[in-house]
């Protein structure tokens, strides 16, 4: 049985790729746009996926309630810079590129610290 937690990657993800899919239907249409609204479904899912499982296993240390600020605050800034310039799609791709690359290097300081 699924619980109201399991749903909130889904929630939080489908209100930006609707709007997205309207916004560049009207431009490009419905195959970019198609295109545009799974490119930002899938990386704010997977985001807010991350964000739930480094919040699993943060057990309160002080460098996992940095990996998590860092999960948390990067992507959606490097969202912002990219897609002011280019549009949503672009800026979210980018926004987990970066995020990606944080949860990464986070990962491999941790294991160069704790050994885990």
């Amino acid at each position: 049985m699924r619980t109201l937690i399991d749903f909130i990657p889904w929630i939080l993800a489908l209100p930006p790729a609707l709007w997205e899919l309207a916004n560049v239907r009207r431009r490009y249409g419905w195959i970019l746009a198609i295109c545009a609204g799974s490119i930002v479904f899938g990386c704010i899912f997977l985001w807010v996926m991350a964000l739930q499982r480094i919040a699993d296993v943060v057990q309160y240390s002080a460098f996992g309630v940095v990996q998590a600020l860092l999960v948390l605050v990067m992507p959606p800034a490097a969202t912002v810079f990219v897609a002011k310039k280019t549009g949503l799609a672009a800026g979210v791709f980018t926004g987990i590129a970066v995020g990606f690359c944080v949860f990464v290097m986070t990962a491999v300081i941790g294991i160069g610290l704790y050994g885990e």
